[in-house]
């Protein structure tokens, strides 16, 4: 841990009780602690010096603030291993924490052998229930980092550093003690988190740290049991055991419930919401949303006023809890029962289903307001499936519920939903969340979530991640009412979201090594961006084929790391594309692609890259458009569809004033408008289009489409001037009939593909045989 720089008003204050000595310094002054927090939550130290010594300072990297004739002010920006101690420690003190360490902190310890030594520690907090100790490991740039040596010596003091904790509890209960490892931009390895995990060190990484921040600046202090429920899940909750209320028993909806009143600071203590910001790698589907904190005060205050809530909070009791009858004499109803209830006394025990707010409108309340009453109706171990049907029934009309939420929420929770559609897209949803919580994933953390303000790397959505999967069918394909399994399925849904985060983990790694620094840039450097990876992820799907068919390759069949091997090497020429190309080239070739001929045209653009080592690579699709990126010929087909449309609107609309007239009517319209336009559809959508054009309006009929063409030239009053030009037969067609237009449909369809080129549509064989025949029998025939 780096020393901190000084500032005027800090003060570190020792705690001076005779166990003290062995955990050092520690600030527990309320003064001391507010003022070490407005230091901590700066970005940047400041220092004071006598002018004479400035030069001396600015060598170290310290700069003017505010220059004095006695004194000068200096600021420096912390370093990146002293802004997440900062966070860390900051984050302790939003808990509620009012002990915690100064600058320099040590843990002094007695070894068997009388032997003593001191280590640093660098975030330690404690109240009389809980002792948090905190190791924090950050990296400049995001990448990998072993953390064995330090997972080590913390295993190996963990014993030492207990006693010595515990010396400073002699008379009350032990705390329970939390050992935390935070890190920043570090991409953790598979062997550090088993370490970690077998000796009880808890990780917490930037995805953890930003939901806890979040939590607490939205529900205040009493969120402090929120976090610690993450990290003591199951574990009994000091001064909670043996709570007896009186409480109804019964049965609704097949559940069994519970009905009773209890106290907020009871409730708070084992309240646990289940928060999509959070995102779990334990693949619990989470239904909850976060609201702002000014809610939260504002219901404070209506409770301050003396305001009360006589509708019950919702929970889910995550195991059974005690319940003991009354005597039978008087419990003789069948369908309910009355008697003592103990509530559960575990951490995260109570899951929130409705309520949160009405619950956490206490947390910025005096003590007294903590020991008011709240109805409370509770489930024992709901299916968390049901848990979030519930939450959907009583909040879908709700205008806080963003629709939007509410259909990721249907998704999320339908794992083997009977749907076919709807379970490969939940299925979708889980692999990707997987993905984004994996401590050891390249993609960890690079998903914005619901509910928590994104930061600049944050530049992926789950969304459009999950519609990837989906259409490269990687995990799967609806096929009639079952889903046919795709490569990276397994046996079970969990199965395949293990098998697809491991070898989509393993293939975007590459991708992350092959340029670190645009990987992590985002979208500024057009690589780790929603099109990129949906684009990487079709071509996963078509290399999959290529080599199915080369080799073959059962890709179904293969373990993870043969299969990850196989893409790949094969891919390697694109690596090393991303590798080596200018910035200029990767602009060029993958910026501004949005919408899905976007991301068509940037998978196209990786395909180049691998056809270029292996000619025969890609789909019939993609052959063509490389033949017509460059074709003159395809440049004169687009030419002449152009020049076609505008010579036939024109024709129409010159017509249309020689049979009708330009004369004004007593609408006040133009009489070929109005009496050769009869459609109020074609006149409006011409009209708003008009309104619509603000750089160069021209005039209503200029915005006609070739669509629109065709309604009218049907006219019962306008066909016979149009018969000869637009009365073309195809040799397909039935004989018989009247107009014979519906060439004018396929026409409107090159013709788009002609005026949008940058949205990757190529013709076909067929369309280029339609072009030729449009020269011949109706580019003729409209005059010029």
């Amino acid at each position: 841990m780096t020393t901190p720089a000084e500032e005027d008003d800090t003060i570190n204050v020792a705690v001076n009780d005779t166990g003290s000595n062995f955990l050092s310094p520690l600030i527990s002054d309320p003064k001391a602690l507010a003022s070490e927090y407005r230091r901590r939550r700066n970005v940047s130290d400041f220092k004071s010096v006598h002018p004479a010594d400035v030069p001396v300072e600015e060598a170290k990297g310290w700069v003017v603030q505010r220059a004095g004739k006695k004194i000068t002010r200096l600021k420096r920006s912390k370093r990146h291993e002293e802004l997440l101690e900062d966070r860390i420690w900051c984050l302790l003190y939003s808990m509620g924490y009012r002990t915690l360490n100064g600058s320099q902190f040590r843990i002094a310890f007695t070894r068997p052998d009388s032997s003593t030594g001191k280590k640093q520690i660098d975030v330690y907090g404690e109240d009389q229930e809980t002792v948090l100790v905190i190791e924090c490991k950050s990296k400049r740039e995001r990448g990998r980092r072993s953390l064995q040596k330090d997972i080590q010596e913390t295993i190996s003091l963990q014993n030492y550093f207990r006693d010595s904790i515990n010396k400073r509890f002699p008379t009350a209960s032990k705390p329970k003690i939390i050992w935390l490892y935070a890190t920043q931009n570090v991409l953790w390895s598979q062997s550090d988190i088993e370490r970690a995990d077998a000796h009880g060190i808890q990780i917490v990484t930037e995805n953890e740290i930003q939901y806890f921040e979040t939590f607490l600046k939205h529900m205040g202090p009493a969120g402090k049991y929120q976090i610690l429920g993450e990290f003591l899940r199951g574990q009994k909750v000091p001064g909670l055991s043996n709570v007896k209320i009186p409480a109804i028993r019964g049965k609704i909806g097949g559940e069994i419930f519970y009905s009773f009143v209890t106290t907020p600071r009871n409730l708070l203590k084992i309240a646990f919401i289940n928060h999509q910001a959070l995102n779990h790698p334990d693949g619990r589907p989470a239904y909850q949303r976060m609201i702002s904190s000014s809610r939260i005060k504002e219901i404070g205050t209506f409770i301050e006023q003396g305001g009360f809530f006589p509708t019950n909070i919702l929970v889910n009791f995550s195991d059974s809890p005690r319940f003991d009858l009354i005597s039978n004499s008087e419990n003789t109803d069948e369908n309910i029962k009355f008697g003592w209830l103990t509530l559960p006394a575990k951490y995260r025990s109570a899951w929130i289903i409705d309520g949160q707010h009405r619950l956490y409108g206490f947390s910025y309340l005096d003590n007294d307001y903590l020991d008011q009453s709240l109805f409370v109706l509770a489930f024992e171990k709901m299916a968390i499936q049901k848990e979030a049907d519930l939450f959907i029934t009583i909040n879908h009309r709700q205008k806080s519920v963003p629709k939007s939420l509410l259909v990721s929420l249907l998704a999320d929770i339908r794992m083997g939903d009977s749907d076919p559609s709807t379970a490969l897209t939940a299925l979708g949803s889980a692999v990707v969340r997987a993905l984004n919580t994996d401590k050891t994933s390249p993609l960890a953390r690079r998903f914005s979530t619901h509910g928590v303000p994104p930061e600049p790397s944050q530049n992926l959505t789950i969304s459009e991640a999950v519609n990837g999967l989906r259409r490269s069918g990687l995990i799967g394909k609806v096929v009639g009412k079952t889903i046919a399994p795709g490569p990276l399925s397994g046996a079970t849904d969990e199965q395949t979201v293990k098998r697809a985060t491991t070898i989509l983990s393993s293939y975007f790694e590459q991708v992350r090594l092959a340029n670190p620094k645009r990987w992590e840039a985002g979208r500024e450097a057009f690589i780790a961006v929603n099109p990129g990876i949906r684009a990487h992820l079709s071509i996963i799907a078509e290399v999959i084929s290529y080599l199915s068919h080369k080799k073959s390759l059962d890709f179904a069949l293969l373990k993870p790391e043969e299969f990850s091997q196989q893409i790949t090497t094969f891919s390697q020429p694109m690596f090393d594309f991303i590798t080596k190309a200018s910035d200029d080239a990767i602009r060029d070739r993958f910026s501004r692609k949005f919408g899905e001929g976007g991301v068509k045209e940037y998978a196209y653009h990786l395909m180049q890259v691998l056809q270029a080592a292996h000619s025969d690579f890609g789909t019939e699709e993609f052959q063509r458009w490389v033949a017509q990126s460059n074709s003159e010929k395809i440049d004169e087909v687009n030419h002449f569809l152009m020049k076609l449309a505008e010579r036939l609107t024109n024709y129409v609309i010159d017509t249309l004033k020689k049979i009708h007239g330009t004369h004004r009517l007593a609408s006040d319209e133009q009489a070929f408008w109005e009496i050769g336009v009869e459609s109020e559809r074609i006149r409006k959508n011409a009209f708003d289009a008009q309104q619509r054009d603000k750089a160069r309006r021209k005039p209503k009929e200029a915005y006609l489409n070739i669509v629109d063409l065709a309604e009218i030239v049907k006219q019962q009053n306008n066909w016979p001037h149009f018969e000869h030009v637009f009365k073309n037969p195809r040799p397909e067609e039935r004989t018989g009939q009247k107009y014979y237009i519906g060439w004018i449909n396929t026409f409107n369809e090159l013709r788009n593909i002609a005026a949008h080129k940058n949205q990757l549509k190529t013709y076909t064989d067929e369309d280029l045989e339609f072009v030729e025949w449009l020269r011949t029998e109706v580019h003729p025939k409209v005059p010029t």
